[in-house]
């Protein structure tokens, strides 16, 4: 088999790939669109660049659902935080997230009443959550309870990743964690 004479640095000779692998890298996780939005490229253009470095192992794909997520091969791992990360790029799953942070113990009425979200859409996001291993949910009596399974981590990425979300809930919350000393 012979070996590929590139490296890492002739793979981002172009400034439009080095742009596109610099926002992977510092913001895993995003999907097509937001990466199209961020570095303003033509859907062709940044298709063939995103493939080119999928090729080249600089950056690796995650399919989840509907949407197309990528991450720097040789960045920061996010190791088992990754589906986490991917859950908290979709917002009505990061505003259930950080509500949860905020909350011991809630059900789907308080959710949806604090986020002004119809029961069914909360329902249908919890179930994600749950399903992802991100959330728990516990019966008391017949109401349903839920409380994240590793709230450090959700709170980590939040901080962490707090700049690349573009979201005042997240520096809202980053800002009151951070002056608790969490």
């Amino acid at each position: 088999m012979e070996s590929d004479p590139w490296t890492k640095d002739d793979a981002l000779l172009l400034d439009s790939r080095q742009r596109i692998y610099n926002l992977i890298d510092q913001n895993p996780g995003l999907h097509f669109r937001e990466i199209q939005r961020r570095t303003n490229l033509a859907v062709g253009s940044l298709q063939y660049h995103l493939d080119y470095l999928v090729k080249k192992h600089l950056i690796k794909i995650e399919k989840r659902g509907k949407f197309t997520r990528y991450y720097a091969v040789m960045g920061l791992q996010l190791g088992e935080a990754q589906t986490t990360m991917s859950l908290l790029r979709q917002e009505s799953l990061r505003k259930i997230v950080i509500f949860l942070l905020t909350k011991k113990r809630v059900n789907n009425t308080r959710i949806s009443k604090a986020l002004a979200l119809s029961p069914s859409t909360v329902s249908w996001h919890l179930d994600k959550l749950v399903d992802s291993g991100v959330v728990e949910k516990k019966r008391r009596g017949r109401k349903i309870f839920y409380k994240l399974t590793n709230p450090d981590e959700a709170a980590n990425l939040l901080r962490i990743y707090r700049k690349s979300f573009v979201d005042e809930l997240v520096d809202s919350f980053v800002g009151i964690w951070e002056e608790l000393g969490q």
